[in-house]
């Protein structure tokens, strides 16, 4: 199959345009606007399903709640499915994490560390809804493979 193609979306009005060097346009496939503009919803969609989810993390903040781990495992869950979509169909947006930080104003390192997070805990399960975002933020990948190991004990 090759190697993915590279995409940049850019935001255009209330969407998002996609481009693709030239030299690799034919990974495509036969009719390359309609995986672009495929990938352009797909980001469509998943900015705006995080920006719930970060709306619903600011108004905890308001009320001064514990932001739950599985929160921000969701924020990490909606850029990895993000991911693989583009993947199935043979794109890569090239530097995904920077886009999401231009398109959410979300702290750069943050997102790094949610998305390890949830790269290294696939299953939300694993996480104790009285797990707070904050026992996890400065080691996420331990944390996450810790409770990954206390379910492997606890079967």
């Amino acid at each position: 199959m090759g190697s993915p193609a590279m995409i940049a979306l850019e935001p255009r009005d209330e969407g998002f345009v996609a481009s693709v060097p030239l030299a690799q346009l034919e990974r495509l496939g036969e009719r390359p606007e309609v995986c672009l503009q495929g990938a352009c919803n797909a980001y469509g969609r998943t900015v705006e399903a995080m920006r719930e989810v970060l709306a619903d993390i600011e108004q905890l903040k308001s009320k001064r709640t514990p932001i739950p781990a599985r929160k921000m495992w969701e924020l990490g869950d909606a850029v990895v499915n993000l991911s693989s979509e583009l993947e199935e169909n043979s794109m890569e947006l090239d530097s995904l994490n920077e886009h999401l930080v231009r398109d959410l104003g979300i702290n750069a390192k943050r997102m790094g560390t949610i998305v390890t997070f949830r790269r290294h805990l696939t299953d939300k399960g694993l996480i104790p809804e009285t797990l707070g975002w904050s026992q996890c933020e400065k080691q996420a990948r331990k944390v996450a493979e810790e409770l990954k190991a206390a379910e492997g004990l606890a079967c």
